[in-house]
């Protein structure tokens, strides 16, 4: 459990960029990812050139959110993102289409969407935290990162049931 506080220097960006790079070394079959509101934050910092090697064949000082998730397409990754119906979440939709694979990505929404979730084939990353850059940097959050197959399983079922009637 983290709980991010910007007055005791705590952030939640060191916990995404590791589930992040994890990703981009060993690709999930499927991720998830659900939020009601999301931008396109910079995910990983590579300023000091640490992530070269995982981050494809042009690495840059920093990825963002879109860039991270497009290339987890093109390694095979079926992407799935649910988000709320707002115009705020479109830049990020068509900076991610415009990033994956095209059969790779499948995009879901609702009016009412609150959650905010992120899960890969053996972890979840879930709590209060919107995917944007107040939700990283400034807000006080709760997040929970459990790194457990089972119930990174169990995660994708209920997204899959919820959001395309429960087919794998």
């Amino acid at each position: 459990m983290v709980r991010t506080r910007p007055r005791n220097g705590l952030a939640i960006s060191d916990v995404l960029t590791a589930a992040i790079v994890s990703e981009l070394c060993w690709p999930s079959e499927e991720l998830w990812l659900v939020s009601g509101w999301v931008t396109d934050i910079p995910v990983v910092d590579n300023a000091d050139r640490q992530f070269d090697s995982v981050m494809g064949n042009e690495p840059r000082s920093q990825m963002t959110l879109s860039e991270a998730l497009g290339a987890l397409t093109r390694r095979g990754t079926q992407l799935h993102v649910a988000l709320r119906e707002e115009d705020h979440n479109q830049l990020f939709v068509d900076r991610l289409q415009r990033a994956s694979g095209a059969d790779s990505l499948h995009i879901y929404s609702s009016a009412d969407l609150h959650e905010k979730m992120i899960v890969g084939w053996s972890w979840v990353l879930k709590g209060s935290m919107n995917f944007t850059w107040y939700g990283v940097q400034r807000n006080e959050e709760s997040l929970e990162f459990e790194v457990d197959q089972a119930e990174a399983a169990r995660q994708r079922l209920e997204l899959r049931t919820r959001w395309i009637g429960g087919s794998a």
